[in-house]
């Protein structure tokens, strides 16, 4: 997981869900629960590039890239209902179903295995539904886009801890299975030996005093702890 910086312009495509969410308030004020979302604005091509482009092409999430049409559209606080107690309750954040700064793209493991409806909070009391009000929750989920990463998870080589053991960092990690997923364990671990090569490199470049051999290994290093390379988050918060 890594910082996002999310573009302040608004997708064209979601001024759609002014009107759409006008509809949920009145379903939900005469009690209807199970509601439905226009897929078609919160998932539109505008929606879903702007979100790739501000993410470096990687999952706000596991920080792997997304290939292709490979991928959703996430909402942070969810849309349809939140789990708690192993139970669905409805409604969800339904008023956020087209709220910029409620969406992410997420890989679809991320999306559909891991997260999917989860949104614990550290007091369940705080949760304010039928207000619509979400300025007293304190969610045990990073969100990346309002909150540094680094403040709460760090890296010891490719393995992701909660920094000083905080809840939020704990929960994250154990939600989205940071740690317990083979390929993506795997997958990391490939890049960090690749980075401990190159540092390798650059100490013997140094001992050698062979600058054409250090300025590509700096290179090297550079391309592959950079924002657009995948895992970023692991070379900027280590432990």
């Amino acid at each position: 997981m890594n910082k996002i910086s999310k573009s302040s312009i608004v997708p064209a495509s979601l001024s759609r869900g002014v009107s759409l969410v006008t509809n949920l308030e009145k379903e939900v004020k005469v009690g209807k629960k199970d509601l439905t979302f226009d897929r078609s604005v919160y998932a539109a091509s505008d929606v879903k590039e702007q979100l790739k482009e501000d993410q470096k092409g990687k999952c706000a999430y596991c920080e792997r890239f997304l290939n292709g049409a490979y991928g959703a559209v996430e909402h942070f606080r969810p849309k349809g209902g939140y789990c708690l107690n192993g139970k669905l309750e409805r409604p969800g954040y339904y008023w956020l179903a087209y709220d910029w700064n409620n969406l992410l793209f997420s890989c679809s493991e991320c999306n559909t295995s891991y997260k999917g409806n989860h949104f614990p909070l550290e007091d369940e009391n705080m949760r304010d539904i039928a207000s619509q009000d979400i300025s007293k929750e304190k969610a045990l989920l990073i969100q990346p886009v309002v909150e540094n990463p680094g403040d709460f998870i760090a890296f010891h080589k490719h393995i992701v801890v909660a920094k000083n053991g905080n809840l939020k960092g704990k929960t994250t990690i154990a939600l989205l299975k940071l740690n317990d997923r083979k390929d993506l364990k795997e997958k990391r671990e490939r890049r960090w030996e690749d980075y401990e090569k190159l540092v390798l490199m650059k100490e013997i470049a140094l001992k050698m005093n062979h600058s054409e051999l250090l300025s590509l290994v700096q290179s090297q290093m550079l391309k592959l702890t950079s924002e657009s390379n995948e895992f970023t988050g692991m070379f900027k918060y280590q432990k």
